[in-house]
């Protein structure tokens, strides 16, 4: 008898075996990209780093812009699924709204800049290949209408829930894409990732006519750990099966 939805044991075993070379070429093309720009990476490059040949990155992807268009539906894929598990009903019952939209910050910001090297070529081949940009909207849009409903059950709602969240995560967003694709040292400063997100969220706290409410601690820098932040940096590539890739 065919294995489950028709396939025998050996096709299946075969389908298996794609997806992993898949999975291995979409870390490997992050990794690359992260290390040498996505300008200077070559499907080669790519290949070599996942160990295969490059007649095998051409069975799973037409090109670079393949993989770069695959590595962002990825993206958005782990994003929104870590978004609905840190905004899933009951969690915020009861919280002050400013503490919600605080962590909505510092959490988007902490992905967005430890995968900068992502980030920065999905930005800058945002214009040439619309996808990529509508990608990145789908994230703010998708975060920003869960946030607004996770705010129904929290205390101290802002006059404008909606237009101050989308403010909130545009700015924050902004001040991160202008990190990644200009550098820190811009105003003559210089910032370091936590000092970023730290004044960023003091930022948005003071859009809010609030005070930071997360404690900034010296001895751990870069703690503060929140179940929207832990979901997102602990999320691993799960390959999206899509032919014609």
């Amino acid at each position: 008898m065919d294995g489950l939805l028709g396939l025998t044991g050996e096709k299946s075993s075969a389908c298996i075996l794609g997806m992993d070379v898949r999975g291995k070429l979409l870390s490997a093309g992050e990794a690359v990209i992260t290390q040498r720009g996505f300008g200077r990476t070559t499907v080669e490059d790519v290949a070599v780093r996942a160990n295969v040949t490059p007649q095998v990155f051409y069975e799973h992807f037409q090109g670079m812009g393949a993989l770069l268009r695959a590595l962002s539906a990825n993206f958005v894929e782990q994003m929104t699924n870590a978004i609905d598990q840190a905004t899933r009903s009951g969690i915020w019952k009861g919280a002050p709204a400013r503490d919600l939209i605080e962590i909505a910050v510092r959490s988007v910001m902490d992905v967005v800049l430890d995968r900068q090297g992502l980030v920065r070529a999905l930005l800058s081949h945002g214009a040439t290949d619309p996808s990529l940009a509508a990608d990145l909207r789908k994230i703010g849009t998708h975060l920003a209408n869960r946030l607004v409903a996770a705010l129904n059950e929290c205390t101290g709602i802002p006059a404008r829930p909606g237009r101050t969240i989308a403010f909130s995560l545009l700015a924050s967003v902004a001040v991160a894409h202008h990190y990644i694709l200009v550098g820190d040292e811009w105003s003559g400063l210089s910032f370091s990732k936590q000092q970023l997100i730290e004044e960023t969220a003091a930022m948005v706290s003071s859009y809010l006519g609030l005070q930071p409410t997360i404690a900034i601690r010296e001895e751990t820098p870069d703690a503060a750990p929140t179940e929207m932040i832990e979901a997102l940096k602990t999320t691993e590539i799960e390959v999206v099966d899509k032919s014609g890739s």
